[in-house]
């Protein structure tokens, strides 16, 4: 078969100028933002390609990480995984430099995620990627490649706008890729993309159609000499320029007349399948369907054929043009978008109905057929489920796929999968219901995956639903664990009043005696007290929660409260207050509850400098912010260690370096309250 496609990268010279610019500023120790779009099939992968070789020429180290869909959505941190996965191949003291903090988290993304340990917020893995860059930035400069964002999942827009914002110091350059044509103007990443726009950051570059004078060059470089005047001006005229285009319709007419061109582009690519064994068609359908890249194992079962038969089959698509072997090596993938969605534009619906069945089918029977792969077992088997109407097998797979979003740190991708189960369910019958989980949990966990998306008001709606879901007979203690989650999000929109209201009534609820739910919500009303600026019944409920916490080795629970009682004993004027924050860190270090260490550190260093014992409160605020630079969170709660610590430094008139501590914290951009507490004390060495 002839080849498509030119075997030089043609016109672009301006564009890649600009890109080999800010690699070779890079590879001097500067960081670089670059943001290539176009339509589909202008050329933004030759360009990207012809960057990445000159990378490789410079001395860069280089990763890429590629969206991937699955239907209408992306999959969670593909990219991100993609891109880490070769460093957990490498072992050693030399590994565990370079991970650092991060090792929990790459193993974690990369081996699939889990339940296990301590949850992780949005800002921590933000945190600890960026950490993660800059310790492989330091052994050599570095170019990170994420193509095709316009299939990002929310979670990986984030970290594309978090690092191009945070890479000033660092030699790393961040190449972006996305399809102008797929976004709408309510697609995620058009609200990135104003960000860009007015904060001017990086160098935007979107791609133009050829000229005439450029479709000749690409013609005469696929020819190896000038192609004929004619055959440029049909080549011209139905390709309009565009890169891909132009390939397919030459494509074309060097098979026949350029007369009896088909019609459209979806015509001529169609066309393409026309000479190939019905297999083969059968096949390129059923991997249409897929995505637009399938793992070889997968097509093979869904295709219910002979794998001989099928790898046979393959050959005949790759040997057209129309498939090529995937980059993991995995399976396949679509040459280009375009031909695969003019493969799926020509299925009839029940064709395909039938086909995401035969998907569903195979996965539902044997997971393992995505082991190895970047693609969610769950997740894959919920779109597909729900794609040829199987609503039980959609309903199950998509709470599967939400928490297991959840466990990989992708909690706007839990959102979806969670809600996608809650429209279901009332359209699956009682019988065939998922065990071991009602309509009121589902709601709970879509809460809770709400709030670690930043979405307060939706997670309190979503609470607010599963309590009212919940029987009527609902243990005292189940309706607890909805009420602490509902807790959280009033006391972060500000409503400590409402918060002490309802925990007081569940607390009424529990039985009497020592328990850990018990012990959670009497801590859960100490705080809410110390918000009130309530400290007698703060550190009455603390005493009771760290009680009862102690009594059924709630370990988490007895720290939070010591540090909640020891506080609100400092309200009162108590030194003793002190030994009780101390108590609570022991504990808090032993429980490896990142959140609960780095609240018990800051409490304590600030009740410290609050008596007068400066030294000691500079030692605790920097045990605190060592803690936030391991659980990454230096950009939050180690922002309040940073100002205790600033604090205390001024009290011991070390002035200048506590200003060196604010402006380094500031220059990690912190927002919202953790902003306000870096400028605050700005504003008082000022």
């Amino acid at each position: 078969m002839e080849a498509l496609t030119s075997p030089v990268l043609i016109a672009r010279t301006a564009e890649a100028a600009r890109l080999h610019a800010i690699i070779d500023a890079t590879a001097d120790g500067a960081p670089g933002l670059a943001i290539v779009s176009g339509e589909a099939g202008v050329g933004k992968t030759r360009l990207v390609d012809a960057a990445i070789d000159h990378a490789t020429r410079r001395g860069l180290q280089v990763v890429i990480g590629h969206c991937v869909q699955l239907g209408t959505e992306g999959l969670a941190y593909a990219p991100l995984v993609e891109a880490l996965r070769p460093l957990t191949r490498g072992d050693g003291d030399e590994l565990d430099t370079v991970l650092g903090p991060a090792r929990d988290l790459v193993m974690r993304l990369t081996n699939g995620g889990g339940a296990d340990g301590d949850p992780l917020a949005g800002s921590q893995v933000l945190e600890l990627v960026l950490g993660l860059v800059e310790r492989l930035a330091a052994i050599r400069p570095l170019l990170i490649v994420l193509e095709d964002l316009h299939w990002g999942d929310r979670s990986t827009l984030e970290l594309a706008a978090f690092l191009g914002q945070n890479l000033r110091g660092i030699p790393a350059a961040l190449l972006l890729t996305y399809r102008t044509d797929e976004v709408d103007r309510r697609h995620p990443l058009r609200a990135l993309q104003s960000a860009w726009e007015r904060n001017r950051v990086g160098t935007r570059l979107e791609l133009a159609r050829f000229d005439r004078d450029e479709v000749r060059t690409l013609l005469a470089a696929i020819l190896g000499a000038e192609p004929d005047p004619d055959t440029l001006d049909v080549v011209f005229e139905r390709s309009e320029g565009n890169a891909f285009l132009a390939e397919e319709i030459f494509g074309a007419v060097r098979a026949g007349d350029p007369r009896g061109l088909p019609p459209s582009l979806k015509d001529i690519l169609l066309a393409r399948l026309d000479g190939l064994a019905p297999v083969t068609e059968e096949l390129l359908r059923l991997a249409a369907i897929a995505g637009r890249a399938v793992p070889e194992r997968l097509l093979v079962a869904a295709s219910g054929r002979d794998e001989g038969e099928v790898l046979a089959a393959i050959r005949g698509a790759v040997e057209a043009h129309l498939l090529v072997i995937d980059d993991a090596g995995h399976g396949y993938r679509f040459r280009h978008a375009l031909a695969r969605d003019a493969v799926v534009d020509d299925l009839l619906p029940g064709e395909r109905v039938r086909l995401h069945a035969r998907f569903a089918e195979v996965l539902a029977a044997d997971p393992e057929l995505l082991a190895g792969t970047r693609l969610s077992t769950a997740a894959t088997l919920a779109h597909h489920a729900y794609a040829a109407l199987d609503l039980p097998t959609a309903l199950t797979a998509s709470i599967a796929a939400g928490r297991e979003a959840s466990a990989q740190l992708a909690p706007h991708d839990a959102v979806g999968q969670f809600e996608r189960a809650l429209q279901v369910w009332p359209r699956v019958p009682v019988e065939a219901l998922p065990d071991g989980i009602d309509q009121a949990e589902v709601l709970r966990l879509a809460a809770v995956a709400a709030a670690g998306a930043g979405d307060i008001d939706r997670a309190l709606s979503f609470i607010e639903q599963g309590t009212a879901e919940l029987p009527i007979d609902a243990d005292p203690a189940r309706r607890a664990e909805f009420a602490l989650v509902r807790n959280v999000q009033l006391l972060s929109l500000g409503r400590a009043r409402d918060s002490v209201e309802l925990l007081t009534a569940t607390l009424d609820d529990l039985p009497p005696g020592p328990t850990p739910i018990r012990a959670e919500v009497e801590a859960a009303l100490a705080t809410a007290l110390m918000r009130r600026i309530e400290p007698e019944r703060s550190a009455a409920h603390a005493r009771a929660a760290a009680a009862s916490a102690h009594a059924t080795g709630a370990l988490r629970v007895e720290a939070d409260a010591l540090t909640t009682l020891g506080s609100s004993l400092g309200l009162q004027g108590d030194p003793a207050g002190i030994n009780h924050v101390r108590a609570g860190v022991e504990r808090a270090v032993a429980s490896g509850h990142a959140y609960t260490i780095l609240r018990s550190w800051i409490n304590l260093s600030d009740l410290l400098e609050t008596w007068g014992r400066s030294a000691e409160s500079i030692a605790a605020a920097e045990a605190g912010l060592a803690a936030a630079e391991r659980y990454g969170m230096l950009r939050t709660f180690g922002t309040y260690a940073i100002g205790n610590l600033a604090e205390s430094l001024v009290r011991t008139g070390e002035w200048a370096r506590a200003r060196e501590l604010i402006d380094a914290s500031l220059r990690r951009l912190p927002e919202g309250v953790f902003e306000a507490s870096a400028q605050i004390v700005r504003a008082e060495l000022a």
